[in-house]
């Protein structure tokens, strides 16, 4: 810690003296020696044995001074390293005694009692956690030490590399070094992709070799010189066949060493094809194509690069956006190119048909699980665009033939979708339409044009005038939450008033940004929110976020005005009577669907983040604050146990042989009624009161029979 780095600098200094030196020598031993066996006067058998040697001596000259500029620039590349680790080992120390704690001369952080008032030492001395804090600041403090001497082993590894004799058959004896490597780095990614190399080769690392394969990605973990020459000298096919090899082997106690490794993988083909415009993007992107479509099981059952190659993806994070677009772009074309399709991805599922475990059978549909963790890559993706023209969502949605797997029996072969189709779509659509991570806390309204471009071509994609029951099993959970984020738009749609009665499609209310609406039409909106809510779950997380909107229309509503007031009761009623019209839907169709359907809702969980607005209320324009006192003062005071009285019904229902309908919906806008009421200085059973409850009844009954011929 306190040796003086400046001292590489000034070595660094003087290997590049040396370098004009040997250059200036070579000028007097080219003009005064090496020119008398070139300019035609000396000849004979002296001549011939001298003239070769003569050579051997220039080109030791030329190489000179290209090694000694290698050392200097290693030199300085060191000292820069050096300085920038040895602070964060210092800022690491500070760190943990800002927090309390003391640190050995080895780094070891212990409480410093020496420093607590007398009452912090007895609560650190009764502190059973306190174990685990001291722990955690020498990891910590490890962690910086380790990154110094991951970099010194690195700068060894580059001056031995750059003393070494290229050729010891040229004659010169430990001859200078021509090809002298001065970046760290890029001598690092020569040594790891030799080692690569073996592995791919069949042959084992040692304990020494596994440990500095896995310090090489560690010490250049965003290392783009390191990553490019180490996946360009390998190669994609090289790649491939590597995690192939990672996965085969990672099994019992090498299982940690290998999974590290691929990370370390994965992470520099993050790093590496952050930059488009490189030139080693376009050269890897085109062997990437022609790895990806090749067999490389060879054996009855084809494994395809592009599956080895995606489930490595999934180990490293932060890709860049251009890199997965045409990813993704090169995958789908090779679906739509040759005699395979998507059949391809599904070879070799069935029993005793998987040669490589863990590798990804659909990889378009991995790779967009990928993207879903990088919202605004997804929505790039999925956007249909102003002008229609990528078809992305539509391919996938509608037209794409999914992977299937066949199993026999007896009598014939049956066909079906293989069980996790859709997923890494299903949570790539909820984050292109939302602009979150899947799962995510709600933010209800507040979209781009691109998100609301893929929320509303989805809905007029799937709906093909069925009640959409034939959405995907592992779509639904994902277009629950893009419903539950589009709130505001599905409640004005559904009441049928404002500036989302006449529209279809998207548009903006201000300057762009995060300011845009969509519309469909209501009986579209009606027949998916049908379809998702054979997720009972999806069902309740969407009701619970309209009674948070509709808590949020009633406290924006001016109680004294009767129209307003009237108009905001009604509206509320419109909307909850679809929700009850699907309800009965459900039991309609089969009555004991609809027991597991409420059983599902009632394990709904709804979480929305405090401080934001939604999209402009269709009653004022104004925006609604759906995070506000009076919104829980309506929704406390209005309490109703939907999910119980759901239940409730449901077991009704299938109790009863005839059509049974849902009334929870017009229940919950009473009770909100009431809530809202009683926020305004309404008792429960005064005269407005009692006359407001149930003042929405006749458009609730309307709304829900109007759903019900929508589903017909």
């Amino acid at each position: 810690m306190t040796i003086d780095l400046s001292l590489l600098e000034t070595a660094a200094t003087k290997w590049d003296e040396a370098a004009k030196k040997f250059e200036a020598v070579q000028k007097i031993y080219d003009s005064k020696v090496k020119s008398v066996s070139t300019d035609g006067s000396w000849s004979g058998q002296a001549y011939f044995v001298a003239r070769p040697n003569m050579q051997v001596t220039h080109d030791q000259f030329t190489a000179a001074p290209k090694e000694a500029r290698a050392i200097a620039s290693i030199l300085r590349d060191a000292h820069s390293q050096f300085v920038e680790l040895r602070g964060k080992v210092k800022s690491a120390v500070a760190d943990a005694e800002k927090a309390g704690m003391k640190v050995s001369d080895a780094g070891i952080a212990s409480y410093d009692y020496s420093k607590a008032s007398a009452t912090a030492a007895n609560a650190a001395r009764h502190d059973p956690d306190l174990r685990n804090v001291e722990q955690s600041w020498t990891r910590h403090i490890e962690a910086a030490v380790r990154a110094v001497d991951d970099a010194d082993q690195g700068v060894k590894l580059a001056l031995k590399a750059a003393v070494e004799d290229p050729n010891p058959i040229d004659g010169a004896v430990n001859g200078f070094n021509n090809k002298a490597e001065g970046d760290i780095e890029k001598v690092e990614g020569k040594e790891a992709e030799e080692l690569a190399t073996r592995i791919n080769s069949g042959d084992k690392l040692s304990d020494k070799e596994m440990a500095e394969f896995k310090r090489l990605f560690r010490d250049n973990e965003y290392n783009k010189a390191f990553s490019q020459t180490f996946l360009d000298g390998i190669g994609p096919k090289g790649v491939i066949d590597l995690n192939l090899k990672f996965n085969d082997r990672a099994k019992g106690d090498a299982e940690k060493d290998f999974r590290a490794l691929q990370e370390g993988v994965a992470t520099s083909l993050a790093t590496a094809t952050k930059s488009p415009s490189d030139p080693f993007y376009n050269k890897w992107r085109e062997g990437l194509r022609k790895a990806g479509a090749r067999d490389f099981d060879g054996g009855t059952v084809p494994l395809f690069g592009y599956q080895s190659f995606v489930e490595l993806m999934t180990h490293g994070k932060n890709y860049g956006k251009q890199f997965l677009t045409d990813v993704g772009n090169d995958i789908i074309a090779l679906e739509k190119s040759d005699k395979y399709g998507t059949g391809r991805w599904a070879m070799w599922q069935g029993a005793g048909l998987a040669p490589h475990k863990g590798i990804a059978t659909d990889p378009l549909d991995s790779l967009l699980g990928i993207m879903s963790q990088q919202p605004n890559v997804a929505t790039s993706f999925l956007d249909p665009g102003a002008d229609g023209k990528n078809d992305h969502l539509k391919y996938l949605l509608k037209d794409r033939d999914w992977p299937t797997t066949a199993t026999p029996s007896s009598i014939s072969v049956h066909t079906s979708d293989l069980p996790f189709n859709r997923v890494g779509f299903g949570a790539a659509l909820e984050a292109a339409a939302t602009g979150d991570v899947p799962g995510a806390d709600h933010v209800l309204g507040y979209h781009t044009e691109a998100e609301s471009r893929v929320m509303h071509d989805t809905i007029t994609i799937l709906d093909d005038g069925r009640k959409g029951t034939h959405i995907p099993d592992n779509l639904r959970t994902n277009l629950g939450r893009m419903l539950v984020d589009y709130t505001p738009e599905t409640h004005e749609i559904l009441t049928g008033t404002g500036p989302y009665m006449d529209k279809d499609g998207v548009w903006h209310d201000g300057t762009g940004g995060k300011d845009s609406h969509m519309s469909v039409p209501k009986e579209s909106l009606t027949r998916i929110m049908r379809g998702v809510a054979d997720d009972g779950k999806a069902f309740g997380e969407m009701f619970e976020a309209e009674r948070f909107y509709a808590a949020g229309t009633l406290s924006q509503t001016d109680f004294a005005n009767p129209n307003e007031r009237a108009a905001a009761i009604e509206g509320a009623s419109h909307a909850f009577g679809f929700y009850d019209g699907i309800s009965s839907d459900i039991a309609r169709d089969k009555k004991n669907d609809a027991v597991s359907f409420a059983n599902h809702a009632q394990t709904a969980e709804f979480v929305i983040t405090g401080g934001m607005q939604a999209a402009a209320s269709a009653l004022k324009g104004q925006p609604i604050g759906f995070i506000s006192d009076a919104v829980y003062r309506i929704l406390y005071a209005g309490a109703y146990d939907w999910k119980e009285d759901q239940i409730a019904q449901a077991n009704a229902a299938a109790a009863q042989e005839t059509e049974y309908h849902f009334t929870t919906g017009q229940k919950q806008v009473n009770h909100l009624v009431s809530g809202w009421a009683q926020a305004n200085g309404h008792g429960v059973d005064t005269g407005l009161s009692r006359h407001l409850v149930g003042s929405g009844q006749e458009r609730y009954d309307s709304a829900r029979t109007e759903a019900l011929i929508y589903l017909d």
